[in-house]
């Protein structure tokens, strides 16, 4: 059985990570940074589960560091509430290196995100592959947004909801956003979810109704039309468009080289 430690020390929060966990993996639970290292040196861990702010005081960042120098292909998850702080720390983590996941404690299912990482042939996920490409060349004010939606794009997310979870008001967000040169926040979501449709579509090669079912699209129809909007593509023309990595490419030229804003700022 796979073994996964977890730095989780509210209570609350360790019964859910063993309920959401299950039979999956055995988990074993840490109370500090210091004893995350130290189970991780003993060998054996398939599986980082971490709460950014799990110990007051104890920084987390610099113990991901050092662990990505010794364990590169050591999977990371971060299971924390949906907050600014958390979010803020979330482009330096993805900076470090691949096989990571965001699942937002109360709003997603772990178990479900632990499942890929503990499959023998892991295959990087979109959110991923997005998060690497899109949040380096964000200016870096928007980097903990783009971070967000890149990792968690979907039809059932919205533009207010993410904006709250960064501290900010659309308003601020969206006025933000036109001042540095930059796509509307709706179409920045909305187009990190075509991005998501198109890597199940072409990278996996799933059907349309497979998708559908995994993002959870109220019409299997909707997919045809995020593409169209965001991309002017549909199913049958994406491979014409470039594929997934053509329209990421497209939709990465439209991020570089905006100008850094004065006026946004992400709460303390």
């Amino acid at each position: 059985m796979a073994t996964i430690v977890a730095l989780v020390t509210d209570p609350a929060a360790r019964r859910l990570t063993a309920e959401q966990i299950g039979t999956r993996a055995a988990v074993r639970f840490c109370g500090s940074v210091k004893a995350l290292g130290d189970l991780i040196a003993r060998g054996g861990v398939d599986l980082v589960v971490a709460d950014l702010h799990a110990v007051p005081g104890d920084r987390i960042l610099p113990a991901f560091s050092s662990l990505r120098r010794t364990t590169p292909d050591l999977p990371i998850i971060i299971f924390s509430p949906p907050t600014p702080e958390v979010l803020r720390e979330v482009p330096d983590i993805i900076a470090l290196g691949r096989r990571l996941d965001l699942v937002f404690q109360g709003k997603d299912h772990l178990g479900l995100a632990v499942r890929p990482f503990l499959e023998p042939l892991h295959v990087a996920r979109p959110g991923e592959i997005l998060a690497r490409h899109l949040v380096p060349v964000t200016p870096v004010p928007f980097r903990p947004f783009l971070a967000l939606l890149a990792l968690k794009a979907s039809p059932g997310l919205r533009v207010a909801t993410a904006a709250k979870w960064c501290g900010l008001s659309r308003r601020t967000l969206d006025r933000s956003l036109l001042h540095a040169g930059m796509p509307k926040a709706a179409n920045i979501l909305g187009a990190c979810t075509a991005l998501h449709v198109a890597w199940w579509l072409d990278v996996q090669g799933w059907s349309s109704k497979h998708v559908a079912t995994e993002m959870r699209f109220a019409y299997q129809s909707r997919i045809t039309r995020v593409l169209q909007r965001h991309f002017g593509c549909s199913i049958r023309s994406l491979p014409e468009a470039g594929g997934f990595q053509g329209l990421l490419a497209r939709f990465e030229a439209t991020l570089v080289g905006s100008s850094m804003p004065s006026t946004l700022a992400f709460p303390a």
